[in-house]
């Protein structure tokens, strides 16, 4: 009889946080690590918005509250999506979680059964998959091919939709490949959807990214296009669009009041409600205007960087990056720096040796961290793609252009560092490296 259920060997993790282990060892062996790994903004929230939650602590608003969201902040969120997207959002269809994640679980709890199943983006975010594997339903990627700009159409999708299909994942604007589905994309979908899905089929659209959309374009909620409104849960964050990560703040929007209604007692059965004077921190993030204009201008840094991080990667012999449309990350194909540094043998020896796959991305990615102090995300930690023997990492861009040319300047040493590689590759057989 094991301590742990069994059920826990089916729940999985996220890279980000999982990489943080080894920039520890690097950083208590005196190294100065340049961190390229987390999906975190490097800017602070708002003054306006620290002001909002330091005024309602200061005059007590931090009792319990209703597990739904208070309703002013409700009320902000209804107008906000029905502005933007053109919709008509009621504020008994939207509930406020402690981050975007619960909306994740929430969906597959609430309607998935073992043996549905899943469609999801791969490579995407991981966990989607996570969950999908806990509570046993089965996982239907989309595979995502570089030569597509890594969106896909409804053709692929309508090869997946089946009687089992019970959710679809959309992420757009994508992590890890910055990927956006644009609204001919979405329009075809919906029609599909509409035609060939079950009305009990729900859509979840993960849209944590909204705000960060490049090159003038704008974002596009499929809950917008005809049919989906009653069929959509939009997930959201106030962690990207306004540098709000650690104050833990989400929102779902549901079909309907009932749907919020089952949201709102895994809200309570969970964590009780988020704290309200976040909440309210929340509402200021989206009623002051000048919130606008600070996050227009974080997002033209973000832009200047993906423009000259893009351009440097392309310069680097055995890279090709495409240029991502939103979100603040890179995802270039390493396949030739791997294919030089003979990864590709190395990958397979220590995979039989150990028992256990390793890649020649996420090799190498150890690799860039261990000797050149440089910590990326290896794709593979986001699923499988749909370019066989192809292989990525994921670069955010969310750090001040200092650190990504420095970043940049180490990649460029390490894909040609032929010998240190194998130097490195010989410590992991001998059992003194870590991977």
């Amino acid at each position: 009889m094991g301590i742990f259920a069994e059920r826990m060997k089916l729940l999985g993790t996220e890279s980000a946080f999982s990489v943080g282990d080894h920039i520890k060892q690097c950083e208590a062996k005196g190294a100065k690590v340049i961190k390229l790994n987390l999906g975190e903004p490097d800017f602070n929230s708002a003054p306006n918005i620290n002001q909002a939650a330091c005024e309602n602590i200061r005059i007590g608003n931090s009792h319990y509250v209703d597990p739904q969201g208070i309703l002013p902040l409700r009320e902000s969120i209804a107008r906000h999506v029905s502005k933007k997207h053109n919709v008509q959002v009621s504020p008994d269809q939207i509930v406020v979680t402690s981050g975007g994640k619960p909306s994740i679980s929430y969906s597959m709890l609430s309607y998935v059964n073992a043996g549905d199943e899943v469609i999801f983006p791969s490579p995407g975010f991981p966990i989607y998959i996570s969950w999908i594997n806990f509570l046993g339903a089965v996982p239907v990627p989309v595979y995502l091919k570089e030569t597509r700009g890594f969106r896909f159409d409804a053709a692929e999708l309508g090869r997946l939709i089946s009687p089992k299909t019970k959710l679809i994942i959309l992420n757009s604007p994508a992590n890890p490949t910055g990927a956006v589905l644009t609204r001919e994309d979405l329009l075809s979908m919906a029609s599909l959807i509409e035609k060939t899905g079950h009305p009990d089929v729900r859509v979840l659209s993960d849209e944590v990214y909204d705000g960060i959309v490049f090159d003038g374009e704008r974002h596009e909620s499929i809950s917008a296009m005809p049919g989906m409104a009653k069929r959509c849960i939009v997930l959201n964050s106030f962690s990207k669009s306004f540098a709000m990560t650690g104050w833990r703040l989400g929102y779902a929007v549901l079909p309907n009041a009932k749907e919020a209604t089952v949201f709102s007692r895994l809200n309570i059965n969970t964590f009780s409600c988020a704290p309200p004077f976040i909440q309210m921190a929340g509402k200021a993030a989206l009623e002051n205007d000048i919130n606008i204009e600070i996050n227009a201008a974080m997002n033209r840094q973000f832009e200047e960087r993906r423009n000259y991080i893009v351009e440097a990667l392309n310069h680097i012999e055995g890279v090709q990056c495409i240029k991502p449309q939103g979100a603040f990350y890179t995802y270039p194909n390493i396949t030739g720096i791997c294919k030089r540094l003979r990864a590709f043998e190395a990958a397979s020896e220590i995979s039989r040796l150990r028992m256990n796959v390793v890649t020649p991305s996420a090799l190498f990615q150890m690799f860039l961290l261990y000797r050149y102090g440089i910590a990326t995300l290896d794709g593979n930690s986001f699923g499988k793609g749909g370019d066989d023997n192809q292989y990525y990492l994921r670069i955010s861009i969310a750090s001040k252009i200092e650190e990504l040319k420095e970043g940049i300047h180490g990649i460029d040493l390490a894909a040609s560092d032929v010998d240190g590689f194998q130097g490195f590759i010989s410590a992991i057989k001998a059992g003194k490296q870590d991977v």
